[in-house]
């Protein structure tokens, strides 16, 4: 045993002396949050139900065990990590082959093998899954029912010009075929796009193989290529964008000081923007980290780019601010507000520390009384849509209840900590996943309410067996193994001193950092799907080379 903690000792010591500060401040940083996350998926008591009430979804109380096992993971995870740099030390001259033959057929090849290994997800499927946002979008673009920012208007508009096709043509079944072709092609484009683009840059053929496969077999990526609904165009657009920003650290910002770079720089940021409501904060922090990268070129070979992006920028303000609110299309002030509201409604559950100053503004939103008979740790639209929340109130007292929330969070700290981990468990928790908001293949019932819709597999058609079962995943995947993915990707990247290349990060991270600020219930694969799409992307980045 003391033989085991001498070499222990020797082990962390070299690795120290090897290493930076900074990098060895962030290794241990994330050694500590993966083993908190693991002892917290230890303590937490959950029945596998989002809208498991109070008594069935929470915390049990800390143990000297645990405290044990924290520090025992802890040091595993350092030791691993120390593992993972002795692999990228072997693996570094790798990565790049001599000079990749730069050929365009190459794209297409690529997106025909994409497409071709897809066409068992189409063909099963086909038109795809619709999911209960998408209803509303489609109900909007119908002009069924009134035009709302809740689901992003450029989506809206972009499933009305398919939708306006199919019915000119023949019916809404059409509209709703074409812009599933549209968006698989899209996806599938790509996926194809960002192989080729590692070809151009002379990534070994091996990875180039592996990363190919991936887009081909695993089944996340065709299910959510044919399920209609906002998150997959706004992630084919938001990976787009993230490729383009490995363009501009590859070439050292060259491309920007270009007309061609800075017009297809806004018009990605353009569709990032619109076609999701946290796009735009993407965007602004993303173009500010730019900014500051490169801030000694501001004045200089850089200047157009940041005046036209800022530009771009205040415009897509304007529009989505005064514009949407003048327009009435706007999302209720409630929308932002779910961790917030959970953790209020906790400690109201829970009986803490509340004044009846306090009780009484609560009650003035919704009585206190019904938020314990219907809140639920793990999703807020519970008492967000129930018929005695007062919407109205909140909207014009909207100073007094970050008072209230804040004056609650000091009397109440614990709570507040325990209601934001149960709300958000699914996107920190390795080991917690449903299906809730997960892939949707299947076409969502109430959307024949909207017309003849109707799904068709036609592999059980023309072969009588369907593929169906074999097709859907029979076990959800945590979004937070794909967080820990990129973190990990994150460290190495320190590790090997391409700071620059961290930016390539940012877009997925702050889209992860603006859910986990917002995010209405705890299990939503589809909110930070991109971290998904860009696993291949997020291994790579560490060896990106950059222009001197």
């Amino acid at each position: 045993m003391n033989s085991l903690l001498n070499n222990l000792q020797i082990f962390v010591k070299n690795n120290l002396k090897n290493n930076s500060k900074i990098y060895i401040f962030f290794k241990v940083l994330l050694s500590i949050l993966f083993s908190s996350t693991i002892v917290l998926d230890k303590l937490l008591v959950f029945n596998e139900n989002i809208f498991g009430d109070f008594t069935q979804i929470y915390f049990q109380k800390i143990t000297l065990i645990d405290i044990i096992t924290f520090i025992a993971i802890t040091i595993t995870t350092y030791i691993v990590i120390s593992i993972v740099e002795f692999i990228v030390d072997r693996i570094n001259n790798k990565v790049y082959a001599k000079k990749n033959k730069v050929n365009i057929y190459f794209f297409f090849i690529i997106f025909l093998i994409i497409l071709i290994c897809w066409l068992p997800y189409i063909l099963t499927f086909f038109p795809g899954g619709i999911y209960s946002d998408t209803r509303e979008s489609i109900s909007q673009a119908l002009g069924y029912s009134k035009l709302k920012n809740h689901h992003p208007i450029l989506y809206t508009l972009l499933l009305r010009i398919f939708i306006i096709i199919g019915l000119k043509i023949s019916s809404l079944q059409l509209g709703i075929e074409l812009f599933t072709i549209f968006q698989v092609f899209a996806m599938a484009a790509t996926c194809a796009y960002f192989v080729y683009w590692l070809y151009k840059n002379n990534v070994s053929k091996k990875y180039i193989t592996i990363v190919t496969l991936f887009f081909s077999l695993f089944r996340l990526i065709p299910l959510y290529a044919i399920s209609i609904w906002k998150d997959t165009p706004f992630c084919i657009a938001l990976f787009l964008y993230i490729i383009y920003i490995a363009e501009i650290i590859n070439k050292d910002a060259k491309n920007l000081e270009k007309l061609g770079g800075i017009i297809k720089y806004i018009i990605l940021i353009f569709f990032v923007a619109f076609l999701r409501n946290n796009g735009l904060y993407i965007v602004i922090f993303t173009t500010l980290i730019i900014a500051i990268t490169y801030r000694k070129r501001l004045l200089k070979g850089l200047k157009e780019f940041i005046i036209i992006t800022i530009t771009q920028i205040i415009l897509c303000g304007i529009i989505q601010g005064p514009v949407y609110n003048y327009k009435k299309i706007n999302t209720g002030f409630a929308e932002n507000l779910g961790i917030l509201l959970q953790q209020v409604c906790y400690v109201v559950v829970e009986e803490g520390n509340i004044t009846d100053e306090q009780l009484q503004f609560i009650n003035n939103i919704c009585d206190t009384k019904i938020i314990k008979q219907i809140y639920n740790p793990c999703i807020v639209d519970t008492v967000k849509f129930n018929k005695n929340f007062n919407h109205t109130y909140l909207a014009e007292h909207k100073s007094e209840f970050i008072k209230v929330w804040f004056e609650i969070f000091i009397q109440n700290p614990k709570s507040y900590i325990k209601a934001y981990l149960l709300n958000t468990v699914g996107f920190w928790d390795i080991n917690k996943a449903t299906f809730d908001a997960y892939i949707n293949p299947k076409m969502w019932q109430n959307a024949r309410q909207l017309g003849p819709i109707v799904q068709k597999d036609y592999i059980q058609i023309h072969f009588v067996l369907s593929l169906e079962d074999v097709l859907i995943p029979n076990r959800a995947i945590s979004s937070a193994i794909f967080l820990f993915i990129m973190l990990l990707g994150m460290l190495i990247t320190i590790y090997q001193k391409k700071y620059k290349n961290l930016l390539i990060y940012m877009p997925a991270f702050i889209t992860y950092i603006t859910i986990m600020i917002a995010v209405p219930l705890a299990f939503s694969l589809r909110y930070v799907y991109i971290l998904v799409l860009m696993l291949p992307l997020s291994l790579i980045i560490p060896f990106l080379k950059q222009e001197k």
